[in-house]
């Protein structure tokens, strides 16, 4: 992430997409509807202006990803002879979540964010860092000690949801009230959508990770498969959108990237399938190799969402 990315403002195409936007709201669950109900009227009719609502967008969905991500160091931590490595990015991780959530909130030139006017934002972005203190603790916890225990991470099993639900849920407030005439609706969209895909690459490894210490919930191998699916759909309404939304050259190194993640993608579910059919707890070097993968597929989803913003702007 490219933390000197300067805003401006942006725009984008004004057809609707109303079919999209019922789907859509079907995969994020009940957090979308939660987070309308909580917007105060008078903060939809007095939007500000904002140079930094893709930036915005952008970082506060980064959250979700990093959430996901400091679990899954932990856990693979668990599974590692050598866990320091994995602690220490685990460190790093917690340390780029704090940072983005005072800048969120307090605003932070180097991160291109202004101070937090709206009221049922800074709510939103409250109830989130709530949700998230518990998970974070347990991290650290593990941390401080150089040492995973099993009950590190049957916490992170336990919390791990909670806390992406709120922030989720804190995005896509984020993205219905910074939308304007200079941010379309499609654009808001496409850089949340696009950002969420970056979490759900790490929520996969994790998720496979649980299920191999024997300490994930009954439903942990459902949510992997509703998982993927998300992605699956997600990624096609991407394709789907975006030409619509850019009638312009910004259009094509998007289309051109989203069509090489489609491969990406495709190898890293057959590896996850193939690793569901693994049962036995302990087994973790697929996981291993799978992670590498999920790593590269992170990479390239941040490309995208970039260029989304870039192109909002």
């Amino acid at each position: 992430m490219n933390k000197n990315f300067v805003n401006k403002r942006g725009y984008g195409g004004m057809e609707s997409f109303q079919k999209l936007f019922k789907r859509r709201a079907l995969l994020m669950g009940g957090g979308v509807f939660a987070s309308m109900l909580l917007v105060h009227p008078t903060d939809l009719l007095a939007q500000a202006e904002r140079s930094d609502g893709p930036r915005r967008i952008n970082l506060s969905g980064r959250q979700r990803m990093l959430i996901q991500r400091a679990g899954k160091f932990v856990c693979l931590a668990y599974q590692n002879p050598d866990p320091a490595p994995l602690l220490a990015a685990a460190v790093q991780t917690l340390a780029l979540h704090q940072t983005t959530e005072a800048g969120l909130k307090d605003g932070d030139a180097e991160l291109g964010l202004e101070p937090e006017t709206n009221a049922s934002v800074l709510s939103a972005l409250t109830r989130a860092n709530n949700a998230f203190a518990p998970y974070g603790r347990t991290i650290r916890d593990a941390i401080d000690g150089q040492r995973v225990e099993q009950e590190h991470l049957q916490a992170i099993s336990d919390l791990n949801g909670p806390a992406l639900a709120e922030m989720d849920a804190a995005v896509n407030l984020i993205e219905r009230v910074y939308k304007s005439a200079d941010l379309s609706e499609q654009m808001a969209m496409l850089i949340n959508i696009s950002g969420r895909q970056r979490m759900f690459t790490q929520r996969l490894v994790l998720l496979l990770c649980l299920s191999r210490s024997g300490l994930a919930s009954p439903d942990t191998r459902e949510e992997l498969f509703r998982t993927m699916n998300r992605f699956n759909i997600s990624l096609n309404i991407l394709n789907r959108v975006t030409s619509g939304a850019l009638r312009d050259s910004r259009s094509q190194p998007i289309i051109e990237r989203l069509n090489s993640v489609q491969g990406d993608w495709a190898a890293l579910s057959e590896r996850i399938s193939t690793a569901l059919r693994i049962t036995e707890v302990g087994s973790v070097e697929d996981i291993r190799h799978i992670n590498e993968r999920a790593e590269d597929l992170l990479t390239r989803m941040n490309e995208i969402v970039l260029l989304y913003e870039e192109a909002a702007e």
